[in-house]
């Protein structure tokens, strides 16, 4: 069913990816993404990556639309400028759990790029027990700091401010926009992805996302992450691939 859609924000990792253990860009989605911004949609990006990453990937790509990083406390349009959502840094949060939990984490690059939101990377060996990792350090960090919070986005543990979330930068770019919640779309992959798709007009996941996002979207891709993707915009968006 086709949907005018004057908006689409699409996350990173896992969806404009080949997969979801891969850092290389799907080709298809790229074409797919650069067909809908002709056509005259804005196309933002939604990710907890640095924001340089997320503005490189907008600018190279060739989109339109707002970069949206550290899980959503920073947003950067080059008619808005940088704009942080939260006046709150988890820096020192941050450096007491890599402190603390090496055994489980190591550090991530990314950090010497951030603001708010600070990475920390699951070494391999406690992979498979990502969830009971997550809930410890989750915890640590909640009954210790008051206003931050630990998720894992299925690529790196991000240790943040509760009062920022992909959400709240969603909304503040559909503002500026001037567009309605319901006039836009959304694709992701991580349940991390919930709190932002469940305010747009049509949410979906692609066909390799976390169970708990599929079950909270209005609809399930049958293809993987950019397979996806390129699956949306033709079903939704009626731009042949």
């Amino acid at each position: 069913m086709l949907m005018r859609l004057k908006a689409l924000f699409l996350d990173v990792d896992g969806t404009i990816t080949v997969s979801r253990s891969s850092y290389s860009l799907s080709l298809p989605a790229v074409n797919a993404l650069r067909r809908v911004v002709r056509k005259g949609v804005v196309v933002s990006l939604v990710s907890s990556a640095a924001l340089p990453i997320v503005m490189g990937l907008t600018r190279y790509i060739g989109l339109n639309g707002f970069s949206i990083g550290e899980t959503g406390c920073l947003v950067y349009s080059d008619s808005t400028g940088l704009v942080s959502l939260t006046k709150l840094s988890a820096r020192g949060v941050y450096l007491d759990v890599l402190n603390l939990f090496r055994e489980y984490v190591d550090d991530s690059w990314q950090n010497g790029f951030r603001l708010h939101d600070f990475e920390l990377l699951l070494k391999s060996k406690y992979r498979s027990r990502s969830s009971e990792v997550v809930s410890m350090l989750r915890e640590y960090v909640e009954s210790r700091y008051e206003g931050f919070t630990v998720d894992y986005s299925g690529f790196a543990l991000h240790v943040r401010p509760v009062e920022a979330d992909k959400r709240r930068a969603v909304l503040y770019v559909l503002e500026r926009l001037g567009v309605d919640p319901s006039e836009a779309g959304g694709v992701g992959d991580s349940y991390m992805d919930a709190s932002f798709l469940s305010v747009l007009g049509v949410s979906a996941a692609v066909g390799n996302a976390d169970e708990e996002l599929k079950k909270s979207v209005s609809v399930v891709l049958s293809k993987p992450s950019g397979l996806g993707v390129v699956e949306f915009v033709e079903k939704f968006i009626g731009v042949q691939c």
